[in-house]
């Protein structure tokens, strides 16, 4: 059992994850008025880079504690591209968040990733334990597409 298995340090975690996800794109939309969108999301990855350099060299010694061919033989091809999708994600929220503001731009964000979490969960895809979209988890869903709405048009 590893920290990162204690529930209380997990949420603490995600609490601060939550944190810096709102806090980076306001900073990266302020960056992008004075510089450019596209600048503020390479940037942005840049910095990014250095400190998950570190927790990668420390949390593998130096990479030595994976072994890379049996990675590269089970990890399926969709597994090495998500940094893709990060990239993109930061890139659009830097584009729209000044524009929009960081409510609105967040709240859609958060909406449309607990809507597709649900449905990756129901078709277990990515290979996450299958979860059933269940009448309480569509509950939610919906209440939650409802003040993502409220936010939005007041």
């Amino acid at each position: 059992m590893t920290a990162l298995d204690e529930v209380s340090l997990g949420v603490v975690l995600l609490i601060i994850g939550g944190v810096c996800t709102g806090v980076q794109g306001p900073m990266n939309g302020r960056l992008a008025i004075s510089t450019s969108g596209s600048f503020s999301a390479f940037l942005s990855f840049a910095l990014g880079f250095w400190p998950l350099l570190i927790y990668f060299l420390a949390d593998t010694k130096g990479g030595k504690t994976v072994d890379w061919p049996e990675a590269a033989r089970n990890a399926p091809g969709y597994a090495w591209l998500g940094g893709i999708f990060g990239g993109l994600f930061v890139l659009i929220l830097t584009l729209v968040i000044h524009r929009r503001g960081a409510a609105i731009t967040n709240g859609i964000i958060v909406v449309t990733q607990l809507i597709i979490s649900v449905v990756i969960d129901q078709a277990g895809a990515f290979q996450v334990t299958q979860r059933d979209c269940t009448p309480l988890r569509g509950g939610g869903l919906a209440c939650m597409i409802v003040g993502i709405t409220l936010v939005t048009l007041f």
